[in-house]
């Protein structure tokens, strides 16, 4: 953090349950980085979870999550988050065949309302759209989401 040019501030705990208690922060960025182990935190991907942060973006800000999963396609969670809540989406593959052996491929979602944000020759060169059938899966809530629909 010292490297940082940026004021930076930690908050302990759920990050849900703390964005929910904070005044709108308005990031340009939000990064959902949780979903890698075989045991995910739901409660992020739901819709009432992307209410909370809705209330922290700025206009034309980018939810990155990270959906790599040994386990679980996500794809399909997010489209459908992305389009209740009108934000356009563009996908991104990290796959480095010379990569070190202890750095795994990723792949990142990137939703945002401004289709020339995500237009823009930084995203745009790397990115693809969405491949998936969404509408098989349902909206996740607070009251619904299962795992036995997106195992891979």
């Amino acid at each position: 953090m010292n490297q940082c040019p940026g004021k930076v501030e930690v908050a302990l705990g759920d990050a849900r349950l703390s964005m929910e208690h904070e005044p709108p922060q308005r990031f340009d960025l939000l990064a959902l980085d949780a979903f890698s182990s075989d045991s995910i935190p739901v409660h992020l991907l739901t819709r009432e979870a992307f209410a909370v942060y809705q209330r922290h973006l700025a206009t034309n800000a980018i939810i990155a999550v990270h959906i790599s999963n040994h386990y679980l396609d996500l794809q399909p969670v997010v489209i459908n988050l992305a389009r209740e809540f009108g934000y356009k989406v563009a996908i991104i593959d990290y796959d480095d065949d010379d990569a070190e052996y202890w750095l795994y491929s990723c792949t990142w979602m990137l939703l945002c309302r401004s289709e020339d944000v995500l237009d823009s020759k930084a995203i745009s060169e790397l990115a693809y759209g969405a491949g998936t059938n969404a509408a098989k899966i349902p909206l996740w809530t607070d009251d619904f989401a299962s795992l036995f629909q997106i195992l891979k």
